[in-house]
């Protein structure tokens, strides 16, 4: 069992409203949150309901950092965040982001580890003893002295953890802190969690993923458009039915551990897509060994394996981002070489941010394809619940919606092949179904091959399954 260590009121919000600058629309309103010390509570509801921003106003990006209107009170030990210096709140306030590298301000895994004890302004020989003390507790030795850029997914979330521990804050906020790591980060996420709770330490998390928190929160406050709709204890919230929860747009509170796909593929050279004893070398380490893969038109195929197995580098050579060091690709009975691949695939990629660049959700259509039907894009935008956005600008969406909205222009893209990497990372249940649904839809004359974590996606969506271990894959079809 783990104990709360103090009752004291750490986090208050009183009658908080906020709208971003950019928009007229209110991103939050009449908050009132409690939130005392050592607690542990989830933020939960579906994408773009309001979570990241109060975790802004907790952590002081709001409103020191991004401009808006915001009235009422957000307190930490009773002290407004309005009147408190940043480097007040960074001393009591660690952050953890979904994507770990926007807040990575070094090269090497040792100095992101240094460099919040460095702006605390501490002794550079206390820096090395409270660093090495970081790697003991958490066992990160794994870590030490490594390449950021050369990390999985997992490694570079769990180094974002590790660097905010190592200033010993008593709050932590996390924001979607499992959306890109695989099942193994997660339960390294999770154990570092019970030790930081263990600690008494307070922590907020907004969560889709949910089975891996089921023994650690103490209450779950529910989001609805901006305002708080309920707040459930630990019991309350994991006894609420499928029915229910499905229609509030939460994932699944258990770990499904099997995906149905049980018969090998069969490899036929006739097939439309042929990869052919594809390897890949980069320096000097084989990265993919001997893949085969064929595919039809209609094949939705989920590329799946642990962090840092091949997966996304397997992507970027089928759609010509990288140039295979053996094997051929072919489509049709034609070789394509890796420049030419490039007029038959359209990838989304992970970070999302970086492929959207129009004025409007309408002009992200037609930026590469003018030919796009209007009537198409509107039917897509409706069904993705984008259609009231249109006009809006990409960078005022969330982080949900930009996902969506990204998916939406892959799957009307004039291509043949369509590549999505982790399109439902960050989502809930409703809106992951939604994806699901239009990749259905929309993938009747592509092939689509989905990289993802999402066991809920795969079984709605895929009809085809590759896992990927070690830089070698393996092929199951057909459901049980």
């Amino acid at each position: 069992m783990f104990c709360i260590r103090e009752v004291n009121l750490m986090i208050e919000m009183r009658k908080v409203f906020f709208s971003y600058k950019a928009e007229d629309e209110i991103q939050v309103s009449d908050l009132n949150i409690e939130i005392k010390a050592g607690e542990f509570v989830l933020l939960c509801g579906k994408s773009g309901c309001g979570k990241t921003t109060i975790l802004k106003m907790i952590n002081g990006l709001i409103p020191h950092a991004i401009e808006g209107n915001y009235q009422g009170k957000v307190t930490i030990y009773n002290k407004s965040v309005r009147e408190m210096e940043t480097f007040e709140i960074a001393e009591k306030v660690g952050s953890i982001f979904q994507n770990p590298k926007t807040q990575f301000f070094n090269l090497d895994s040792d100095g992101e580890l240094s460099f919040g004890l460095e702006n605390m302004g501490i002794e550079p020989c206390l820096i090395k003893a409270k660093v090495q003390n970081t790697i003991n507790e958490l066992d990160i030795e794994n870590l030490k002295n490594r390449n950021v850029f050369e990390l999985s997914g997992g490694e570079k979330q769990i180094l974002a953890v590790a660097s905010v521990y190592a200033t010993n804050p008593e709050i932590y906020v996390f924001d979607e802190p499992s959306a890109n790591i695989d099942e193994c980060g997660i339960e390294k996420m999770r154990e570092m969690l019970i030790k930081l709770k263990e600690q008494g330490k307070t922590i907020i998390i907004s969560e889709h993923r949910l089975y891996f928190l089921v023994d650690l929160i103490d209450k779950a406050i529910y989001l609805e458009d901006g305002k708080v709709k309920h707040i459930f204890s630990n019991t309350e919230f994991f006894l609420i039915d499928n029915k229910m929860r499905k229609g509030m747009g939460l994932r699944a509170f258990t770990k499904k551990d099997n995906i149905d796909f049980v018969n090998p593929i069969e490899f036929h050279k006739t097939d439309e897509f042929v990869i052919s004893n594809l390897n890949y070398r980069n320096n000097h380490k084989c990265v993919l060994k001997n893949m085969n893969i064929s595919a039809n038109k209609g094949d939705i195929i989920a590329i799946t394996g642990k962090n840092g197995q091949g997966k996304t580098t397997l992507m970027k050579i089928i759609c010509g981002l990288l140039k295979e060091n053996a094997g051929t690709i072919s489509y049709n009975g034609s070789l394509y070489k890796y420049k030419k691949r490039r007029t038959l695939c359209y990838m989304v990629m992970q970070d999302v941010i970086h492929q959207l660049f129009s004025e409007s959700l309408m002009d992200e259509f037609t930026l590469f394809d003018s030919s796009v039907d209007k009537e198409q894009i509107d039917s897509i935008l409706t069904k993705l619940e984008l259609i009231k956005m249109k006009n809006r600008h990409p960078m005022c969406l969330s982080g949900g919606q930009m996902q969506r909205l990204a998916v939406a222009v892959g799957m009307l893209m004039n291509r043949e092949i369509i590549i999505l990497d982790e399109p439902t990372s960050g989502l809930d249940y409703l809106n992951m179904m939604q994806i699901s649904e239009v990749i259905k839809e929309f993938s009747k004359n592509k092939i689509v091959f989905i990289v993802t974590h999402d066991k809920e996606l795969i079984d709605n969506a895929c009809n085809k399954l590759f896992e990927i271990s070690d830089g070698e894959i393996y092929g199951f079809s057909e459901r049980r």
